[in-house]
């Protein structure tokens, strides 16, 4: 039987926050032994198209991955990209969740993103069961769900949606009247009215969503919200807990204020599970990407800045100044192209955020961020600079860049190039989506908009069998192309490499 999902196609995308070395990198500093991201087995519910689990099964050759979906439609079409790339180690299943049973075996580590707030009461119930009776002693799953009590405003707008649709059958019908309800009413509300005020940003916000997310997301039938709370002990009664949530920096309150962070604790006396929902009242918090263990695993809450011994750092901060003093003690901010910026008068953290600045997109095992660090700032040379003693102070550094969002951790390292070769290679995966559409994954299991028709074409030539001359020569005779020039397309071809998409 048909779904909404098959008459208004959901496309999938890639989640960062999904990839099992996200889930194995938060689980080691909380003090557990995941399993190896190079080797592991990963089911997906709710996959849709396989744009998130394909991606992964391409970059990771020696690991199983599973993928389940109600709506057919979007199964075969991830079937065929996955028969175009020859891949053997992801399989996808038009099934109904209800039907997921003991034969699918155990996972290491199982993902539910975008599904739990939006299926009916025993669907949720059999997403929890599931990750009971399928992930591995020391899995991990992945669960995002609308949270209040920052969901109440946009409960009412969806209200207010589903009133002036309650006669409309038809799926685009539904969705043209609904945005037109939503523009009146951004137009409507006074700019000086505070309850206004509000109204209208999450309004805009809503209008800014691409049709077919706006419609599976706002006006499904299902469309559900919890506080943290409930969906602890939701997940309680099936033998999971808490393990923290997909991005470490979620979990602060560094930017509110020491003042604020004491009245947190002194509120929930000590209790980690009250801090997150005084946390939640605090942000007013409307979405949580949650990850969940085993109940009888035991956990260590205290960050574990040891652990980045073993795993690769990367930044794309940039230093405000063109040639810094990494030496001295003097302040020095470094900026992110994507907003905010940091500041460090510590000659180590200079240097180390200078180095990850230089080699971004690429990460760094940490030992080697060490040993470049302690060159660039003479630190290997100076007196009173122990190895060790710089170990311990950079690895916690690390941590606490990483909690703030300014800076990656990885335990498993994608592989691709920064620099594309004489007769450069760009990523198979890519190639085979450029097809498709103008949206492709990154091998750092991103999302990348190639609007630029010269760089779509550019895209599905780089297979390794023309040098630059010849890439030139082609692009220049193909209609459509613009004016090639060996500048465009050395740009081209760098920006290609910034964007993890180059193998060669």
């Amino acid at each position: 039987m048909p779904t909404s999902y098959d008459e208004i196609p959901y496309p999938g995308s890639p989640y960062s926050q999904t990839h099992p070395d996200r889930l194995a990198t938060m689980a080691i500093l909380f003090g557990m032994t995941p399993a190896s991201v190079e080797r592991c087995r990963v089911l997906e519910l709710g996959c849709g198209d396989g744009g998130n689990i394909i991606p992964m099964a391409f970059g990771l050759p020696d690991s199983r991955f599973t993928g389940v979906d109600l709506a057919e439609s979007a199964i075969v079409r991830g079937q065929e990209l996955i028969a175009g790339l020859q891949l053997d180690n992801v399989e996808l299943h038009h099934l109904d969740l209800m039907d997921f049973d003991p034969r699918f075996g155990e996972f290491d580590y199982i993902i539910a993103h975008g599904l739990y707030s939006w299926v009916p009461p025993q669907v949720r119930e059999k997403i929890l069961d599931i990750c009971k009776s399928h992930l591995a002693a020391q899995g991990i799953a992945f669960v995002s769900y609308n949270t209040y009590p920052g969901g109440h405003l946009l409960d009412t707008i969806r209200e207010m949606m589903q009133f002036h649709v309650r006669n409309v059958a038809s799926p685009q019908e539904r969705l043209r009247r609904s945005r037109e309800l939503l523009e009146f009413l951004v137009e409507a509300h006074p700019d000086q009215d505070v309850h206004g005020a509000l109204l209208r940003q999450e309004l805009k916000l809503l209008l800014e969503r691409k049709p077919e997310f706006f419609y599976h997301d706002e006006l499904s039938e299902h469309n559900h919200r919890f506080y943290f709370y409930e969906f602890v002990e939701q997940a309680g009664r099936y033998g999971l807990q808490f393990l923290s949530e997909a991005q470490l920096l979620s979990m602060q309150t560094d930017a509110f204020g020491p003042q604020v962070a004491e009245k947190i604790r002194t509120f929930s006396g000590g209790d980690e599970l009250a801090r997150e929902q005084y946390l939640d009242f605090l942000k007013l918090r409307n979405f949580r990407q949650t990850l969940l263990c085993r109940s009888e695993g035991a956990l260590d809450r205290r960050l574990r800045p040891a652990c980045v011994a073993r795993m690769f750092a990367a930044s794309d901060a940039r230093p405000a100044l063109p040639e810094p003093d990494l030496t001295s003690t003097s302040a020095l901010q470094f900026n992110y192209p994507n907003g905010g910026s940091m500041s460090t008068n510590h000659p180590l953290a200079k240097a180390a955020m200078m180095h990850l600045g230089r080699v971004w997109p690429q990460a760094l095992p940490f030992s080697e961020l060490l040993r470049t660090a302690r060159a660039l700032s003479r630190r290997d040379t100076s007196a009173g600079a122990p190895l060790e003693e710089d170990a311990t102070w950079l690895s916690d550094m690390v941590v606490k860049l990483y909690a703030a969002n300014f800076l990656e951790l990885h335990v498993h390292a994608p592989v691709f190039v920064t620099e594309p070769s004489a007769r450069p290679v760009s990523s198979a995966l890519a190639r085979a989506q450029v097809e498709r559409g103008s949206t492709v994954t990154s091998l750092r299991h991103s999302s990348v908009e190639v609007e630029d028709e010269a760089a779509r074409q550019l895209l599905r030539m780089l297979d390794g069998t023309r040098d630059f001359e010849q890439l030139l020569l082609e692009l220049r005779q193909r209609a459509n192309s613009g004016e090639i020039t060996a500048e465009s397309l050395e740009t081209n071809l760098d920006r290609l490499g910034r964007l993890a998409l180059l193998v060669a």
